[in-house]
This record gives C-alpha cells, sequence and structure tokens, in this order.
C-alpha cells in the first residue's frame, strides 16, 4: 500500500471525527458542514493527485527537450480513428462506467443525507450508543453517517481502480510526437523512453499502442495508449528502435530521422 494511499485513508478519519463533532455543536448549519466536509475531503484528494501530477509534468518537460523525431499528422490521425470508430467505441463505453462508479456513489450519499427517513435509520443508533446524551446521540449520528459515506467512497474507488486494473485504462491519441526521448500524446500525456512496457502493432486497423503499468492511489494498472498511423508498422520501429538505443544514439539518430 502506498504512502498516499495510507494519509488519504488518515486525513479522511480524521475529517469525519472532526465534521461529526461540528454537527453535533452546531446543529443549525447541517447542511453547511456536510458541504464542507465533502469540500475537504475532495480537496485531500486532488492534493495527493497533484504529487503525480508534478512528476507527470517533469517528465513532459523532459521528453519534449528531446529531438523530434517524427510529428504526427492530425488529420490523417481523425480519420483513422473515425474509420475505426466501431470497433474502438465498446472499448471506450466500459472504461466510461468504470469512471461513473464515483459517481454514482455520491449520489446514493446525497440521496442518505437528504431524505429524513434515511437519516432517522443513524440518529436511533446514535441514541442507542449514547441514551443519556442528547449532544453525544447526536456526534455518534454524525459519526456513523459520515463513517457510512466514507466506507461507500473507500469500497467504490477501490471497485472502480480493480476494474481499470484489469481492463486498462485507454488513452486514443488526436496528435502525438515521437522524440529521442520519448513520446508526448496529446501534448500532455509523456510515454518516457526507455519504454516500459509491450508495443503492439495492428495493421488492419492501423494503429501502435503502447502497453503500460502506471499507480493510480496505490493500484497498479494498466495503460494503452493508441496511436493511430498509416504506416503502423514503420511507427513501432521507430519507437522500438528510439526507446532501446542508448541516449547519445537516440540524439544522433534524431538529426537524420525522416517522418514514418
Amino acid at each position: 500500500m502506498s504512502k498516499a494511499l495510507v494519509l488519504q485513508y488518515l486525513i479522511g478519519v480524521v475529517l469525519l471525527v472532526v465534521f461529526a463533532f461540528l454537527n453535533a455543536n452546531f446543529p443549525g448549519y447541517t447542511s453547511l458542514i456536510f458541504i464542507l466536509y465533502f469540500v475537504a475531503l475532495m480537496s485531500v484528494m486532488f492534493v495527493l493527485m497533484g504529487r503525480q501530477t508534478r512528476g507527470l509534468l517533469k517528465d513532459l518537460d523532459e521528453v519534449k527537450s528531446g529531438e523530434v523525431l517524427y510529428r504526427s499528422d492530425t488529420s490523417e490521425v481523425l480519420k483513422l480513428r473515425e474509420r475505426d470508430l466501431q470497433n474502438s467505441q465498446p472499448e471506450l463505453m466500459a472504461q466510461f462506467k468504470a469512471s461513473m462508479i464515483p459517481f454514482a456513489s455520491l449520489l446514493i450519499l446525497i440521496l442518505v443525507f437528504y431524505i429524513p427517513q434515511l437519516r432517522d435509520f443513524f440518529l436511533q443508533l446514535g441514541k442507542v450508543l449514547a441514551p443519556a446524551n442528547e449532544k453525544m446521540a447526536s456526534f455518534f449520528e454524525y459519526l456513523l453517517l459520515y463513517g457510512f459515506f466514507y466506507i461507500v467512497s473507500l469500497v467504490s474507488g477501490f471497485y472502480a481502480r480493480r476494474l481499470q486494473s484489469k481492463t486498462g485504462t485507454l488513452v486514443i491519441a488526436t496528435s502525438y510526437t515521437v522524440t529521442s526521448k520519448g513520446v508526448v500524446v496529446d501534448e500532455r500525456m509523456p510515454v518516457k523512453f526507455p519504454l516500459k512496457g509491450n508495443i503492439l502493432v495492428d495493421s488492419r486497423r492501423k494503429f501502435v499502442q503502447l502497453e503500460t503499468l502506471q499507480q493510480v492511489m496505490g493500484t497498479t494498472v494498466k495503460q494503452r495508449i493508441r496511436l493511430y498511423s498509416p504506416e503502423p508498422s514503420k511507427l513501432a520501429s521507430l519507437i522500438k528502435t528510439s526507446s532501446t538505443a542508448p541516449p547519445a544514439s537516440r540524439d544522433a539518430r534524431a538529426k537524420t530521422s525522416g517522418a514514418c
């Protein structure tokens, strides 16, 4: 388990205790405190993800600094993507369904909070735990309520990552550039050389697929990056040769390389 994931769990537990205390002591601001809780929880996730994003930006600058070996023609790539849409659409739909799981869980949590009958269930549990103290009973009510929210979000997030680890994430490039230090996808995603993964070629569907592994909140996820090309075999050969060559050889090759 990664340090970022452990930190996320610990902060999540601290937040639910703090906000349960606030709700118990300031009952007139229940809705506002509820909103602040989710804002705080999302902020923690964005901060932790930001550390990974900074690493990607550093890699992106490094890959872009290499000599350009090949730059795709965007209009050509879009035409090939369009022709292959019937085959790629089911893959993208499966990925979309997995990404919607956390949003579905968020909807469930909102319904539980705003439907009185569902909230009364947690209220009754709070009274059972502290029958003689109304404020303490209220604290336990919100502690159980926020705990339920937290567990649902953890389970849904874990399930979504498990699905991704099995099917992998698919990125279909609109444009890409091969440099002596890696591949830049859509000017925002770097794939550094030497390539740690597989290179697959589909000559019929006209694409090269780079398969690598990445860490997403402590889970290893297979990432598939699809590069459409009119000559996929040549593109694959260029990437493979550049990836396995020593850095000095890549730079020398860059000065003499033409387009695929």
